[in-house]
């Protein structure tokens, strides 16, 4: 990535220093939408890839839904170390995690995945970045396997004034870090050379008062 994450790396280097080492003890989450999800995403996979993996919390929900080799990519290196740290605590399930932006896709062969996960990732990348992180992350899945896309809510162009959110250029905004602000018809548009859509859901976060958007995907 030669495009300036630099802020980003640094909000995030600062929330994972103080996560704690806790990991999962069970298949589910407690928030019913992703665990469907997730169970949706394990059903017949074994090695599963989440690129923008945090501290490693989806990898290791799926080692308890039944998947086998995981692997996760951040760009905070302390999200890595955290991640590294919690997975000493699963007593299942193969982890790799390493630092590094959508280039490090390069150095896995075609179809050598058999889900893959982008959480609340694909649309917080500036958008030649978004676009190279979705055609690798369907030429590292094998034909017919499942990726999982998680984005942030659509933002109006009342809520952008109201907020005073920066944009950037088009849909590109400074929402405190990068937010690549895309109707849901434009992101379908944006899957579909890659990826037939199984099915959509959204997905509340009462904790944070927060909904997202889901994708269930299919490698075409």
């Amino acid at each position: 990535m030669e495009l300036d994450y630099q802020k980003c790396i640094t909000f995030w280097d600062e929330v994972f220093s103080k996560e704690d080492s806790g990991v999962p003890n069970a298949a589910a989450s407690g928030n019913n939408v992703l665990d469907e999800a997730i169970k949706w995403l394990c059903s017949g996979s074994n090695r599963v890839l989440d690129f923008g993996c945090g501290s490693g919390a989806m990898l290791f929900l799926c080692a308890h839904n039944g998947t086998r080799d995981h692997v996760g990519i951040d760009l905070s290196q302390k999200a890595i170390h955290c991640a590294v740290q919690k997975a000493e605590h699963m007593a299942i399930g193969d982890f790799q995690f390493e630092q590094g932006g959508v280039e490090s896709l390069f150095s896995y062969p075609d179809a050598s995945f058999d889900a893959v996960i982008l959480s609340n990732i694909v649309d917080n990348l500036f958008p030649e970045d978004a676009l190279l992180l979705l055609s690798e992350s369907a030429r590292v899945l094998k034909k017919g396997g499942k990726a999982l896309v998680k984005l942030n809510k659509y933002l109006t162009q009342e809520q952008i004034a109201t907020w005073d959110i920066k944009t950037i250029s088009g849909n590109l905004l400074d929402d405190g870090l990068l937010l690549w602000n895309n109707t849901t018809e434009e992101w379908r548009v944006l899957f579909t050379p890659y990826f037939t859509i199984y099915r959509e859901a959204e997905i509340y976060y009462p904790e944070h008062e927060q909904t997202n958007r889901l994708f269930y995907l299919v490698k075409v």
